[in-house]
């Protein structure tokens, strides 16, 4: 009888992808800082993430980057200049400078404290860690749930402290590639909606995000729905344009001026 082809779960290819793209502009970020960083690895992406520091080898020699591995032995492959420790359990993890840490169970608060950490959750739907990791100090928060076909699940959270890397993360997060029909679900989505990934996604429920945004604030800037887009959805701050442009060409939205472009500035209020 020949043996099963065990095919890959498409849950993990897309958080992998999503990690590895982003870890490829955080590793870029603090090799330019002379505090370099720290990278805590509790998954099994060890090798993924030793690839991508492997681009940086011309780079690593002066500088400081450490992989700190979580259960799990080094990979057999270590870029040169790459300093690397293994510890039994994330409670001997304590990093002073900046870090990312890519976690897939139970964290200590004590582990994301501190200027310039960050943090990549694996977990399951329904457990949104957002709240707990703002409260450690990581402000800005965003939850997608990773939706298969068949309807499972699996959610990703990641947390950082600065804005400009959440837009980051955004950005790769809706460059990956199509896996075995993963679609991405806000988790707070009333609706639920599975949305395709794409650098152009469909934009109907963060239409309804704003539309509620605006209800609850009665007026606003674009600038202000777009930071509100950042913070709260699982959308770019550039999509709110999208979004709100339908939205006043369906009479949904009234906004002033009245004619021209969106711009920043622009109120928009809830047509009544």
């Amino acid at each position: 009888m020949a043996e099963r082809v065990r095919r890959p779960d498409p849950h993990v290819s897309v958080e992998r992808d999503v990690l590895v793209r982003y870890l490829d502009a955080w590793t870029a970020t603090v090799l330019r800082s002379p505090r370099g960083g720290t990278y805590v690895e509790c998954g099994g992406f060890a090798a993924d993430a030793f690839r991508v520091f492997g681009e940086f080898a011309d780079r690593l020699a002066g500088h400081h980057l450490e992989a700190v591995l979580v259960g799990r032995p080094a990979p057999t492959e270590v870029p040169a200049g790459l300093a690397v420790r293994t510890v039994a359990d994330l409670g001997e993890v304590a990093v002073p400078g900046p870090m990312l840490a890519h976690l897939t169970g139970a964290w200590p608060p004590s582990l994301v404290r501190g200027k310039a950490h960050e943090v990549l959750l694996a977990a399951e739907p329904g457990t949104d860690h957002r709240d707990r990791l703002r409260a450690a100090g990581l402000a800005c928060a965003v939850a997608v749930d990773l939706v298969a076909e068949d309807g499972s699940a699996r959610t990703l959270v990641f947390a950082t402290a600065d804005e400009r890397h959440l837009a980051t993360f955004k950005n790769e997060l809706w460059a990956v590639d199509e896996f075995a029909g993963i679609r991405y679900r806000d988790p707070r989505d009333a609706e639920g909606t599975l949305v395709d990934i794409s650098l152009t996604p469909q934009l109907l429920p963060l239409r309804r995000a704003l539309l509620a945004e605006l209800d609850r604030r009665s007026s606003g800037t674009v600038a202000e729905l777009q930071r509100f887009t950042l913070l709260e959805t699982i959308y770019r701050a550039e999509d709110a344009v999208g979004a709100l442009t339908a939205a006043v060409a369906a009479g949904q939205v009234t906004r002033e001026p009245e004619k021209g472009r969106l711009t920043s500035r622009t109120v928009l209020s809830t047509a009544r």
